[in-house]
């Protein structure tokens, strides 16, 4: 497994501007992530930066790879993440370029890169499927300022007495509010059914931008997916938004295994995105440190349940993951 560090440097200059950049490819894992600072921002106000990253391999054609981060300025200087949806990249050497521009003042920094070229030595085999799953938003409008939970769970048939390794990776939500198209990146999971596993844990992993999750071999009705923590923008959101899509894919390298998924979305007027300090559920049953009712993809967090509000997929009170969204089936296709 190769990793790839990207960096970008800028000089401070005029109003708006990008600092510096960093990035990681890891190359058969499904997974980059980047981090963009930027300086002289006005607390309050909504920025996108625009990033392009191109992947030049010693034969074939080029992989270029173009999205946005969307935030909302907290401080005058802001650093910022991302999921790039890179996707595993195939074997071979690669020469490595690209550019991010912060769009309010057009600051456009080049990338360059500690390892270039990339060499990538091995490619992910096993069994996968691309999944999509569509649900609407309620009519209440939603406040700047205050944070939508997204979190999904999953069920699994199949699973060997001697456990397997899922992973949900690319994980993206999407949706168009007030004439803006956002495509929200969501951090990877790993789940691992444990066959020494008496109770179900999950983690958030800061390093690899991952959520960790391990359940026993025989699971759960409510398994914790992913998650992810979206600060509403400082103009809020409308109620009723359509059409919300949340897609990703599934993995495994073990057959004959089957999930059936879904989501929900809650609001809270206070929130974290350091995802460790929420307490997230990782499972509705049989869950090692709660002995409750409350669903899988709950913040345990006693400081956060306070602030549900209503709103997104959510009607606040103790609905603390939103309504659910209907059910998906998937069976990854194996290949050897």
């Amino acid at each position: 497994m190769f990793f790839g560090l990207l960096t970008m440097h800028a000089t401070l200059a005029s109003a708006n501007v990008l600092k510096s950049a960093t990035a990681t490819i890891r190359c058969s894992c499904n997974r980059s992530t980047i981090s963009v600072s930027a300086a002289d921002l006005s607390v309050g106000t909504d920025y996108v930066i625009d990033y392009s990253v191109m992947l030049t391999p010693s034969s074939g054609s080029a992989i270029t790879v173009s999205s946005q981060i969307l935030f909302t300025a907290t401080a005058s200087a802001e650093t910022v993440s991302a999921t790039i949806p890179l996707g595993a990249l195939p074997v071979g050497t690669y020469s490595l370029s690209g550019t991010a521009t912060l769009t309010s003042s057009g600051s456009t920094v080049s990338i360059s890169f500690t390892t270039n070229p990339l060499t990538c030595s091995t490619t992910t085999t096993g069994c996968s499927a691309k999944t999509s799953n569509s649900a609407n938003f309620n009519g209440t409008a939603i406040s700047g300022g205050d944070y939508i939970w997204f979190n999904s769970n999953f069920t699994a048939t199949g699973i060997p007495s001697k456990g397997t390794t899922v992973t949900f990776t690319n994980s993206t939500i999407s949706f168009t509010a007030n004439g803006v198209k956002y495509n929200l990146a969501v951090p990877d999971s790993t789940i691992t059914f444990s066959a020494s596993a008496t109770c179900s844990t999950v983690s958030f992993d800061s390093v690899n931008k991952q959520w960790d999750i391990t359940v026993p071999v025989s699971g759960s009705d409510e398994i914790f997916l992913s998650g992810l923590a979206f600060a509403v923008p400082a103009a809020g959101l409308p109620g009723g938004i359509q059409n919300v899509t949340w897609s990703g894919t599934f993995g495994t390298n073990t057959s004959g295994i089957s999930f059936q998924w879904k989501w929900g979305a809650a609001v809270y007027t206070s929130f974290s995105t350091d995802y460790n300090s929420l307490d997230v559920k990782p499972t509705h049953q049989n869950a090692c440190a709660y002995n409750n009712g409350d669903h899988a993809g709950t913040p345990e967090n006693a400081a956060f349940q306070g602030s549900v509000a209503g709103g997104a997929t959510g009607g606040g009170g103790a609905n603390f993951t939103g309504s659910w969204s209907g059910t998906m089936s998937i069976t990854p296709v194996c290949t050897h």
